[in-house]
């Protein structure tokens, strides 16, 4: 149905769009830590400040800490860490109209009260979890549209938005390559 051509261009496309190319990198936008990434042991304390507001089940967890970070935890980082706090006496689960309900323990509260204070502050001093909220979302958006002009099988719309995407990438290129390195 489809030519030789176009199904060449869609695996450079398709390649692109999952990060193993000359795209946003493998874990996310700009990869690693850097860009919304956690610290080691900082998912307990991100469920905690979350509990700490009252009772949530895990997927309310996640989507409240995706408001807080701008980036969405997957849920592999939040039930496990869920478990080992529940483990710990740190948090309670209770099964609430087929949901498991988290609510924070005395242990929880005294646990969040150790987390280093200058962590948050500095991550949002110039109100980067916000930005970067707006950037995944944005992200997100470009992905969707991508997936639609693929799906459309119009060669020549395909070519225009490789186009599209090699100049943002190497747009966003040139913002780093204008940073101070200092």
């Amino acid at each position: 149905m489809f030519s030789q051509e176009f199904h060449g261009e869609m695996r450079h496309f398709k390649h692109f769009m999952h990060g193993r190319g000359r795209g946003f990198g493998g874990r996310g936008f700009g990869g690693g830590r850097g860009f919304g990434g956690r610290g080691r042991g900082e998912m307990k304390f991100e469920i905690l400040a979350v509990l700490a507001a009252g009772p949530r089940h895990g997927y309310d967890i996640m989507l409240e800490i995706e408001s807080k970070t701008g980036t969405r935890p997957s849920a592999g980082s939040i039930y496990p860490a869920l478990q080992m706090l529940e483990d710990g006496d740190f948090v309670r689960g209770q099964e609430r109209d087929g949901k498991r309900v988290y609510t924070i323990t005395d242990k929880g509260t005294e646990l969040l009260k150790e987390r280093p204070q200058d962590t948050e502050a500095d991550a949002d001093a110039h109100g980067l979890h916000a930005v970067m909220h707006d950037a995944m979302r944005c992200v997100h958006a470009i992905k969707d549209a991508a997936r639609h002009i693929a799906k459309s099988g119009d060669i020549e719309v395909f070519r225009k938005a490789l186009v599209v995407l090699e100049r943002t990438r190497r747009d966003l290129y040139a913002i780093l390559a204008e940073e101070d390195p200092s």
